[in-house]
């Protein structure tokens, strides 16, 4: 997570002239690329002992889905928040509003949701997750500022859908082969 951090506080550093739009634009697609990776890199299979310690709680799928949908979420919030930090130190902190800040972190959100989908699929299907993930992304950019609270609504419905479908695939899901 550190170094997604790093990552995007360098890029919030290399555009440092831009102006407030450019910003908002580079943070959501900034954003949603970290959470595409947290997602993937989270349920890669590179861990398989503790994906089967996750299964093994007693815990309904919903609960679990929440709990690592959670992780991708806080990679994605403290990536942005060192690149809205560095962002509110190359051009002041009075240049900065709120809405843009928080639309980047909400579409960066659903877009890991998405992308936690694409986890429990394989082949076509994963693929079509994936996508899915970058075109809520590019949706809510282009939603940004004509309407701004579309965007948040727009995001909070595909969060919301992306966690119940995540959670009743992973009700669905049997890993262990037979």
């Amino acid at each position: 997570m550190l170094y997604v951090a790093a990552a995007a506080a360098l890029f919030a550093a290399l555009q440092m002239h831009s102006d407030l739009g450019a910003h908002a634009l580079g943070a959501a697609l900034f954003g949603s690329l970290a959470g595409i990776y947290f997602a993937l890199a989270q349920r890669g299979g590179r861990m398989r002992e503790l994906e089967l310690c996750e299964q093994s709680a007693p815990l309904y799928a919903r609960e679990v889905a929440r709990a690592i949908a959670s992780v991708p979420i806080l990679g994605v919030v403290i990536s942005l928040a060192g690149y809205w930090i560095v962002t509110g130190i190359s051009s002041g902190p009075t240049d900065l509003v709120a809405a843009p800040v928080f639309l980047s972190m909400a579409c960066a959100c659903a877009v890991s949701i998405v992308a936690l989908c694409a986890t429990v699929r394989t082949g076509f299907w994963q693929a079509v997750y994936i996508v899915l993930a970058a075109v809520i992304a590019a949706t809510v950019v282009m939603l940004e500022y004509p309407q701004l609270p579309a965007a948040f609504l727009f995001c909070g419905i595909a969060g919301f859908i992306a966690l119940r479908q995540f959670g009743e695939a992973l009700a669905r899901w049997d890993p262990a082969p037979f």
